[in-house]
């Protein structure tokens, strides 16, 4: 069994819950997520299994996308419905202004993530340690980008909008940074992951439906400006035993804008995933072994 299950996880779970699932119910120990989605929120969560495993990193690196409510005029302890009320205020807002601010943060950011996050600090889940009481100062700030905001319903007091944003972004900072940007408080009522990478929601499957015919195959995994090279067996053999390639010697050779590359033999067999540094085709992922 080798390739990936778009499943749909529900809150209360983490994703190493989702991981364990996995592996009972089909008997399979070589499985693993490809990015950390934090117990309270739901969505896609792909599940590499067997040799899929290989890609979890090249997967994790994608975009993701999110569906969020977020209401102004409280602040909570978790930035969310899950914690206490710690601040209050009776502010009520105008589209124009709420929409101006979502688009201030549109394009590359710093942000700093919530103690409420599933990032690792220490060696230790930040959720986990906030939960104890403790806290963490100066927790490391990140690079981000967001790609786009789209509002899909505002009252003044609520909101709820779509955002596509790339990996690390962590939606409960933004709901909190869009509120400041207003002078204002908020804190986050529901968020669902809408996408991962090419993982669509629409796609996805729950645990409890879940079936061995619902496994996306090596050859169908579909990761954004990839493309596909054919190596003769003379060229093949030179692959797998180590040997880089120079793509001018690869008929019908393609540079992929993404720099990735399915490696196919002339059996139409997938071999490997692929990336060319230093004009040489090097492997990243080996999958005829």
């Amino acid at each position: 069994m080798n390739g990936i299950f778009n499943i749909l996880k529900p809150t209360g779970m983490t994703s190493h819950d989702v991981v364990y699932e996995i592996r009972k119910k089909f008997n399979i120990q070589k499985v693993g997520h490809t990015g950390t989605l934090d117990p309270n929120v739901a969505g896609v969560l792909p599940i590499a299994v067997g040799k899929a495993t290989k890609l979890t990193q090249m997967l994790i690196d994608k975009d993701k996308s999110y569906r969020c409510m977020m209401t102004f005029g409280k602040q909570t302890s978790t930035s969310d419905t899950y914690g206490e009320v710690i601040n209050i205020s009776d502010k009520i807002h105008g589209f124009s202004d709420f929409d101006k601010a979502c688009k201030s943060f549109v394009g590359e950011i710093i942000q700093v993530p919530s103690m409420y996050s599933a990032i690792k600090v220490g060696g230790r889940r930040l959720y986990k340690i906030a939960r104890k009481g403790e806290k963490i100062e100066n927790i490391p700030k990140r690079k981000i980008v967001i790609n786009s905001i789209n509002i899909i319903e505002f009252t003044g007091k609520t909101a709820i909008f779509d955002v596509s944003c790339s990996k690390g972004t962590y939606i409960r900072t933004l709901v909190e940074d869009i509120a400041k940007k207003l002078d204002d408080i908020a804190y986050m009522n529901y968020l669902i992951r809408t996408k991962s990478g090419s993982f669509d929601i629409e796609d996805s499957v729950t645990l409890s439906d879940i079936d061995e015919k619902d496994l996306i195959s090596m050859d169908d995994i579909y990761i954004d400006g990839i493309k596909n090279i054919i190596l003769d067996e003379k060229q093949l053999y030179r692959f797998i035993n180590g040997l880089d390639l120079n793509p001018q010697y690869i008929k019908n050779f393609e540079y992929s804008n993404k720099n990735i590359y399915k490696i196919y033999d002339e059996k139409n067999k997938l071999v490997s995933i692929a990336n060319v540094q230093d004009n040489k085709i090097k492997n990243i992922a080996m999958l005829n072994n």
